[in-house]
């Protein structure tokens, strides 16, 4: 019950924590948007796969090996093991860190001009190269914080990571107008730098003077001296091994789609070019895209992140119990749960995308691309609930299998289509592979429990609703001229109206579709049969 409160408990502190963040984020966008514009945005959004090609490398698998080993040794009591493990991951992450940050300021201008194909994005990679040692401090210790379940740290530093990181970009662009120069993309890359700065500074504060205690030696001092007492050195080979024996699998995966991600960045600008779009044009589509258009669509990802994260234990304890039945029923109330949530935006975004994009972006492409992006939304959130399972039911190698080969899909159709017709054959690329994602893990899914959805409580009862719905406030705009114009007052209106008509039918056309439900029945199903256990 006690583990069961923490999950439930963390798993909430980091929803409100992401959910904060990323609405901190969209705003930001927003303000980025009518400020620098499309095009410097779209540069930034280019440095990101090198930025996180270099995450990985230098924490991205270590950060899960310091969460995984600090809660085995403080679930042994053994706080030293814990901290020594802790030291020697910091030693590994700060020194890849150091030597990816030297790189990437001396070669920025080699991977600006020949990977990335945009030389002036080489500022930016210098500029980004020294946020690299703070951001590994950052992620080792949030690692930390999380295997001894200090959620609240965890969280804490996310939000302040990104408050500081928008209040630092609001600051420069302020001194560049000020002091007459044109703001652009670098204040972004400072803003990135002030935000990994106070997120490493911020938990780093919370190690030193935190209350890491050793029990045995009834210690009142921090953490770090404990490092000093023992012969760290001696034993630093061996937790590098332990350390590395996780880390460079997961770091490896996370490197690969990195190189990936890149290759795409570089790419699809590219390939617009070819379609007809000048270089300007290419970089403001792009900013468009990936900075006001996706981030609108991912927004509600943070709401199957946490379903997902209340999934993974659940589905590998039942794994461990060999309860195929309650694996498949968990499985299938998160994957009407996600579809249903899915529905709901993909007929929101289609009704209101041309608003939002006026609304929150000044910019009518950005509404085209949401609609036309709306038909991911099922897909999306589907595939963040279906790989948690996978990853519960210890089939990690099938999840990152179906996620490259998804991704070569988009690659080929950015290389095939878009040179034909444009951006589109983007988005026919990134429907087609979240598709084939979806359909691979079921297919995993339905070898390794036998799980089989429903087609009509998972398909044509939610897109009977769906089109009830949207011919009804598509009818009510086209006869009320008040609604025709796009206005906050009038979409907001629009928008509760099409809430309630879209769940109040769910509750009763779609009951047994709504996860809460599922996951309450089946912590009654747990309870009860714990209670028959101990009578027996």
């Amino acid at each position: 019950m006690n583990e069961r409160h923490y999950l439930l408990k963390g798993t909430f502190l980091l929803t409100v924590a992401g959910l904060l963040t990323r609405a901190a984020g969209f705003f930001y966008k927003i303000f980025l948007s009518r400020t620098i514009g499309a095009a410097e945005i779209g540069r930034f959004q280019l440095t990101f796969p090198v930025l996180a090609f270099c995450s990985a490398l230098s924490c991205g698998g270590i950060q899960t090996a310091v969460s995984r080993f600090t809660a085995e040794y403080y679930a042994e009591k053994d706080q030293k093991s814990a901290i020594r493990i802790l030291a020697c991951a910091l030693f590994l992450s700060i020194t890849l860190s150091t030597v990816c940050c030297a790189a990437l300021f001396g070669g920025s201008l080699w991977l600006a001009t020949y990977f990335l194909l945009e030389p002036s994005c080489a500022p930016l990679l210098q500029i980004i190269a020294f946020s690299l040692p703070f951001s590994a401090i950052h992620g080792c210790l949030n690692g930390f914080f999380i295997g001894k379940k200090n959620i609240p740290v965890s969280a804490a530093s996310q939000l302040i990571e990104q408050l500081l990181r928008i209040t630092a970009v609001m600051l420069f662009y302020m001194i560049f107008k000020k002091s007459g120069r044109t703001a652009n993309a670098n204040i972004m890359a400072l803003g990135q730098l002030a935000g990994e700065l106070a997120a490493a500074l911020f938990c780093i504060y919370h190690l030193v003077f935190g209350k890491h205690q050793l029990q045995e030696e009834q210690m009142a001092s921090p953490a770090l001296s404990v490092i000093r007492r023992h012969s760290f050195f001696r034993l630093i080979r061996r937790d590098t091994k332990k350390t590395l024996a996780v880390s460079a699998p997961l770091g490896l995966s996370r490197m690969l789609l990195c190189v990936l991600q890149g290759i795409e960045a570089a790419l699809l600008p590219q390939m617009l070019g070819q379609f007809g779009h000048s270089s300007l044009d290419a970089l403001a589509v792009y900013g468009t895209l990936t900075g006001m258009a996706l981030p609108l669509l991912m927004f509600p990802t943070a709401v199957t992140s946490a379903i997902g994260t209340l999934l993974l234990p659940a589905v590998s304890e039942a794994r461990a119990l060999n309860q195929d039945k309650k694996i498949t029923d968990t499985i299938n109330a998160s994957f009407q749960g996600s579809l249903l949530l899915g529905y709901f935006f993909l007929t929101g975004f289609l009704l209101f995308g041309n608003d939002l994009g006026t609304l929150l972006f000044h910019s009518s492409l950005a509404g085209v691309f949401t609609r036309k992006l709306a038909l991911l939304c099922p897909f999306v959130y589907i595939n963040t609930t279906l790989i948690s399972v996978l990853h519960g039911m210890g089939k990690t190698a099938a999840a990152s299998v179906w996620n490259t080969a998804g991704f070569c899909v988009r690659l080929l159709c950015i290389l095939f289509l878009v040179p034909d017709i444009g951006i589109d054959g983007y988005f026919i690329g990134m429907l087609v592979s979240q598709a084939f994602i979806v359909v691979c893990s079921l297919i995993t899914l339905h070898r390794a429990v036998g799980f089989t959805a429903s087609l009509t409580d998972a398909l044509l009862k939610p897109a009977l609703l769906c089109i009830l719905c949207g011919a009804g406030l598509t009818a009510l705009r086209l006869f009320c001229p008040r609604f025709s114009v796009p206005s906050w007052g009038g979409t907001l209106l629009l928008a509760v109206l099409f809430g309630i008509s879209f769940l109040i039918p769910c509750f009763f056309l779609l009951p047994q579709s709504m996860l809460p439900q599922k996951l309450l029945r089946h912590s009654r199903f747990a309870s009860t049969k714990n209670h028959g256990t101990r009578r027996s």
